[in-house]
């Protein structure tokens, strides 16, 4: 089933949301948007998802807000380095994540954290996700929640803080994840996107890496096993 319903704008808790409401007792995706984007970026996903039942959609806004240039905004879960992510770029060289905890990250968890809260969104019936440096903050909420999520989709993310996954993961035994990846991706490696897959399925968590040939974005293909992944869980 397809969101049919009118989007709505609105402040839950600490974040203003897109929502695309549903009625009392229905599952729950939050979905986080990538660095540099905002909760529009994915909210297609609401309308193009079909689903065996209604679901309660919320596409978020991070909360830091930055310049793209003189006449765009982009947002941030959390601040990156702009300087070596330029020279990054310049040395065709990936970003690697898996020996650091991000400066940031507990301040945009704690702000997820009190969102679903406030949207009353019970963890049994809630799916989070997201793309990029949201699907990063997705797994670090998945991991540190007062109580598992009914599902959880990484999509272009990474491996971020790898001892802190590895002491947190066994918690979360028996959960269902989908995680997509291109194999050309310049920003976040495919490899890493390997290594963290064989390491969630190490500790107990459930899913595989659909890969694609591209770069860091979401297909439809990817979508479409998103959309299989969603189906098989609700």
């Amino acid at each position: 089933m397809r969101a049919l319903v009118q989007p709505r704008r609105r402040s839950i808790g600490p974040l203003e949301a897109i929502e695309f409401p549903a009625s009392n007792g229905s599952p729950a995706i939050v979905c986080l948007h990538g660095y540099g984007a905002d909760a529009a970026d994915l909210a297609r996903l609401a309308a193009d998802t079909d689903l065996p039942r209604a679901a309660r959609w919320l596409f978020p806004d991070a909360p830091i807000a930055f310049d793209l240039g003189p006449f765009a905004q982009g947002r941030a879960w959390f601040p990156i380095d702009e300087d070596a992510a330029a020279r990054r770029r310049e040395e065709d060289a990936p970003w690697d994540l898996s020996a650091m905890r991000p400066p940031g990250m507990d301040e945009a968890l704690d702000a997820l954290l009190k969102f679903i809260e406030a949207g009353d969104l019970p963890w049994e019936n809630l799916i989070v996700g997201g793309f990029s440096q949201g699907a990063m903050l997705a797994l670090e909420l998945a991991l540190r929640s007062p109580a598992s999520p009914l599902g959880l989709f990484i999509l272009s993310g990474t491996l971020v803080d790898e001892e802190t996954v590895k002491k947190l993961a066994p918690a979360r035994r028996g959960l269902k994840f989908f995680q997509s990846h291109g194999t050309g991706d310049p920003l976040l490696s495919h490899e890493n996107a390997e290594r963290l897959n064989a390491l969630l399925n190490r500790e107990g968590l459930e899913g595989g890496l659909f890969s694609f040939p591209g770069g860091h974005s979401l297909p439809p293909e990817a979508s479409l096993a998103l959309e299989k992944y969603l189906q098989a869980i609700l």
